[in-house]
């Protein structure tokens, strides 16, 4: 039963426009800057406002239960802005572009000045069927004729409960974790970009509350969700990283962060396997 409804719903995932995933075209990015602008983002994700954060919340009871088209989610919309609202005198501290300016000045490839390829960074904060929010620190990185993203899911979940007004530990622990991602799509970027992140030949079989965090239908839960066709780049005894094509612009609980190079802890999937 898991192995069908798994396929049913990736092949409706492919009624949407998949993106895919590729290297940049070698020799083309001499050098990029920091974006102080957001990239694409998921339909329906909030932004907390002054900050670089990005809240992806579950299907709300008024989306559900209100039959009207476009009723429900104009009310859940409204839901959503007004919490996301509420979140800013904790977060509005973390100052991503910063971060991002740390991991990135020592690459050869990073320039204060403006660039024609440039760096968007952003962290998704998504509520989870469990409890808990999961954040993703990712990267878009648009060029002339080539837009890729990076992807690095943070370990420490915020439960649902704490997120309002989450602890002084929880702040410094998100972001001292926030400030190794970042090091490591720096580094993820920058070896990407000359041409050091080469498929395996291998393909990746995987599922994760990161990609698909709510129920569907506020009813079965996202663990029988689990994505064929990754493309695998490298695999370490605890960590994996991967191509995936997607379409970033989807609803943020329909795999809006399913596009580009993601860096996983193996404990972060609730199903890997890897197959030639």
């Amino acid at each position: 039963m898991r192995i069908f409804l798994a396929a049913g719903l990736f092949l409706l995932a492919g009624c949407v426009s998949m993106q895919p995933s590729v290297p940049p075209p070698q020799n083309t990015i001499k050098r990029f800057s920091i974006s102080t602008q957001f990239p694409t983002l998921p339909s329906g994700s909030r932004l907390i406002p002054d900050t670089h954060f990005a809240m992806i919340f579950a299907d709300s009871a008024a989306a559900l239960l209100v039959p009207v088209p476009f009723v429900g989610e104009a009310v859940s919309g409204a839901i959503n802005s007004s919490k996301s609202e509420s979140y800013k005198a904790h977060y509005v501290g973390i100052d991503l572009l910063q971060l991002a300016e740390t991991a990135f000045s020592s690459s050869e490839f990073f320039s204060h000045e403006p660039q024609k390829t440039q760096l968007f960074p952003v962290a998704y904060v998504q509520e989870s069927f469990d409890d808990v929010f999961r954040i993703s620190l990712a990267i878009e990185v648009d060029s002339d004729t080539w837009v890729g993203r990076y992807l690095y899911h943070v370990p420490t979940h915020i439960p649902v409960s704490d997120i309002k007004n989450p602890s002084t530990l929880e702040v410094e622990t998100l972001k001292a974790e926030l400030a190794t991602g970042m090091q490591k799509l720096a580094e993820l970027i920058a070896r990407d970009v000359r041409g050091q992140l080469k498929s395996t030949g291998k393909t990746v079989d995987f599922g994760s509350y990161y990609i698909y965090g709510s129920k569907f239908g506020g009813l079965v839960t996202p663990s029988i969700m689990h994505l064929p066709d990754g493309e695998l780049i490298e695999e370490g005894d605890d960590y994996v990283i991967f191509r995936h094509s997607g379409d970033p612009s989807v609803a943020g609980n329909a795999g809006a962060l399913l596009f580009g190079v993601h860096y996983f802890k193996k404990d972060q999937l609730h199903t890997f396997e890897v197959s030639k």
